[in-house]
């Protein structure tokens, strides 16, 4: 595998009233980068946000931590018109960072059909992924596109549109290598890319199920990057792959967490770390390019006391302090996770043995 490491975020707007990091502060960047690269041993990171100047200062701060950098803009809730604005700053940006020697590629889009307009009907993720669900017959995500039903292959086609338009956009300012992370779901157009990207997350599959996914994604002639892969720090999370968050169903009167079934998590970090260790030996083994943990720190999504230990259905290998603990404004402003010394000896094994 020649790239390894983690995704980070810098803001993203999930919801259009705030940015998932409020609060963006560049010391801790530069701290968490050297993190990722020191004690994660990684050799690269996906820095994703919607704040282009906020990309451009993280990545210059992983290049200084010697991290090859997928730059991934990110505009949620917005048509082609917007994104293609929008990648078009960010793609000036990147080329800015390429030629002052970042080792950079850019990620142009994430699961556009579920988190932008225009494709699926729905004005949030939340109402294109139920909209998708309840076409699919609420049966679950399919392992990959291969024959899903109307209109899905009709959907795949709009996709693949937006998708070139959004590739020329980027190509007229960046001169380095793309790829998009599609969801698992998405029939996407390899032949625009440089990189097979996919959220490839594993939930109930089997081994050989899971394989056989994987080898319909190397089908295209192109190396494969896992953009996205992890679970939640809770018992059972592991099964729930991507889906891990929704044991969380909201907040009461007094805004307390409320829980599945009433039922507050077991915190269970093995169980993450022990998931994260096999995917990432099962991808190393398979031919797979890069891969990416998802995700460094989840922001928004603090440790607490139970019932609000909202760190319980984070992705996050590191646990975030509440705003109103002092440690929050500091750096670091978090805590490993069992998942967080697992990935460093796992990451730090593997570029040994790599380098042999």
């Amino acid at each position: 595998m020649k790239y390894f490491g983690v995704c980070y975020d810098t803001g993203l707007r999930f919801t259009p009233e705030k940015l998932s990091l409020e609060r963006f502060d560049p010391a801790q960047a530069e701290y968490d980068m050297r993190a990722i690269a020191n004690d994660l041993h990684a050799n690269a990171v996906r820095i994703e946000g919607e704040d282009i100047d906020r990309l451009v200062i993280t990545s210059r701060a992983a290049h200084r931590a010697g991290l090859t950098v997928w730059f991934s803009p990110w505009k949620m809730d917005a048509g082609l018109e917007a994104n293609k604005t929008y990648l078009t700053d960010a793609a000036r940006e990147a080329e800015k960072l390429r030629k002052e020697g970042v080792n950079i590629v850019f990620v142009t889009g994430c699961e556009y059909t579920l988190f932008n307009d225009g494709i699926y009907p729905g004005s949030s993720v939340y109402e294109r992924s139920a909209w998708a669900y309840a076409e699919l017959g609420n049966k679950g995500w399919p392992y990959t596109p291969v024959g899903l039903p109307e209109p899905f292959p009709t959907k795949a086609k709009e996709l693949n549109s937006i998708l070139a338009s959004l590739v020329d956009v980027v190509k007229g300012s960046f001169n380095g290598p793309q790829t998009y992370s599609a969801a698992i779901f998405e029939e996407v157009d390899w032949s625009l890319f440089d990189f097979v990207g996919t959220n490839y997350y594993r939930e109930r599959q089997t081994d050989e199920q899971y394989a056989a996914g994987l080898k319909y994604f190397q089908s295209f002639g192109r190396p494969v990057a896992v953009t996205e892969f992890g679970c939640c720090s809770y018992q059972g999370a592991a099964i729930r792959g991507s889906r891990g968050w929704r044991i969380m169903t909201g907040f009461d009167s007094n805004g307390n967490c409320q829980w599945e079934n009433g039922v507050v998590p077991t915190r269970n970090e093995k169980e993450q770390a022990d998931y994260i260790e096999r995917q990432f030996r099962f991808y190393a083994s398979h031919g797979v390019e890069a891969a990416f943990v998802f995700i460094f720190s989840q922001p928004g999504w603090p440790m607490g006391e139970p019932p609000n230990d909202l760190d319980l259905c984070g992705f996050g290998i590191v646990k975030l302090y509440p705003d109103s603990d002092p440690r929050s404004r500091q750096a670091p402003n978090w805590e490993p996770k069992e998942s967080f010394r697992r990935i460093g000896e796992l990451f730090r094994n593997h570029s040994t043995s790599a380098s042999k």
